[in-house]
C-alpha cells in the first residue's frame, strides 16, 4: 500500500487504481479504504483513483494524543494528500467520509472540481437547517450509543448499526463483520463524537463553488433523507440522486450505480 508522509510527519496510507484524471474516495466509519474497492475497480479503466485510509485506520496515523476531539486532523491529512496528488475531478465521501469531504470543500484550502456525497452522516446539519425534531431524535440514539460504550457495553455498536441499517441488522451480519465492528468500536465512537462537534450553516452551503451531487438510498432513516435533501437544496449547484432499495451500504451493494454516478460527474467537470 502506498504511503505519503505529510509535512507535519504523519503518514497517510492509500489504495491506488488505474490511470487518468484523479478521483479521491473517502471511506466511512468504522472502515478502511477497502470499502471502496468495488467502486474503484469499476472506475480504474478511466480514472486514477486514490482511496486513503482516514486517521487511525489501516496504516494511516491516528490523531496525536491530546488533539482536539474533532475532525480537524482528518481534514488536514486529506488536504495534505491533495496538495501532493493534485486537484481531483471528484472528491467523493461515503458516510463519515462524506462528513470529511464536505468539511474539506467548505474549508476552501483545496477545491475539488466536484463533490459527491453518499449518505453523509452530517447529523448536526439537521439542526442548522431547522429540522430540530429530527435532529433531537437522531442525537438521542447516538447519545445512547456513546453512553453504552462509556459504561463498557461490548455490544454497544449494535445501536449504531441498527439505526443506519434498520432494526435487527446487526444480528443478521456475518461473524467477521461483527468482529470487525467490535474491534473498531472505539474508533467509531471517536468519529461520532467528532462529527457531532461539526457546525454547519445554510450560508456556508450556499458558498460551495463546485457541483455537489448527494446520493441517498430509499431504505435508510428519515434523518439521512433530510440531510441529503438539505445539502442538495442549499448548494448552488446541488443535485439529489436516490438509489432505489439501497441502504447505508450503497457503495457496496450498488457499486455499479455508484461508479457510474462518479464517472458521469467527473466527465461533466473535466475543466
Amino acid at each position: 500500500m502506498p504511503t505519503l508522509t505529510a509535512g507535519f510527519g504523519d503518514v497517510i496510507a492509500y489504495d491506488e487504481y488505474g490511470a487518468g484524471p484523479l478521483v479521491l474516495l473517502l471511506h466511512g466509519s468504522p472502515g478502511t479504504s477497502k470499502a471502496w474497492s468495488k467502486v474503484a475497480e469499476r472506475l480504474a479503466d478511466r480514472y486514477h483513483v486514490i482511496a486513503p485510509n482516514l486517521p487511525g485506520y489501516g496504516e494511516t496515523s491516528a490523531a496525536p494524543a491530546g488533539a482536539p476531539p474533532d475532525n480537524a486532523y482528518a481534514t488536514r491529512l486529506v488536504e495534505a494528500l491533495l496538495a501532493e496528488v493534485g486537484t481531483p475531478r471528484v472528491l467523493a465521501g461515503h458516510s463519515y467520509g462524506g462528513v470529511i469531504a464536505l468539511r474539506v470543500a467548505l474549508g476552501g484550502a483545496v477545491a475539488p472540481r466536484a463533490l459527491a456525497l453518499f449518505e453523509p452522516v452530517a447529523v448536526p446539519l439537521l439542526e442548522a437547517l431547522g429540522e430540530a425534531e429530527i435532529f433531537a431524535a437522531s442525537k438521542a440514539v447516538f447519545d445512547r450509543y456513546l453512553a453504552a460504550f462509556d459504561r463498557g457495553d461490548g455490544g454497544a455498536v449494535r445501536i449504531m448499526v441498527d439505526y443506519w441499517f434498520g432494526a435487527g441488522a446487526y444480528e443478521h451480519m456475518a461473524s467477521p463483520m461483527k468482529e470487525f465492528l467490535g474491534s473498531h468500536t472505539a474508533h467509531n465512537v471517536r468519529d461520532v463524537r467528532a462529527t457531532f462537534r461539526e457546525r454547519y450553516s445554510s450560508e456556508a452551503l450556499r458558498r460551495l463553488p463546485m457541483p455537489v451531487q448527494v446520493v441517498c438510498g430509499t431504505r435508510g432513516p428519515e434523518a439521512m433523507t433530510r440531510i441529503c435533501q438539505g445539502i442538495a437544496a442549499h448548494a448552488p449547484q446541488g443535485s439529489l440522486v436516490t438509489l432505489e432499495k439501497a441502504t447505508h451500504a450503497l457503495t457496496t451493494t450498488h457499486a455499479d450505480a455508484v461508479a457510474d454516478l462518479i464517472a458521469a460527474l467527473a466527465a461533466r467537470n473535466g475543466g
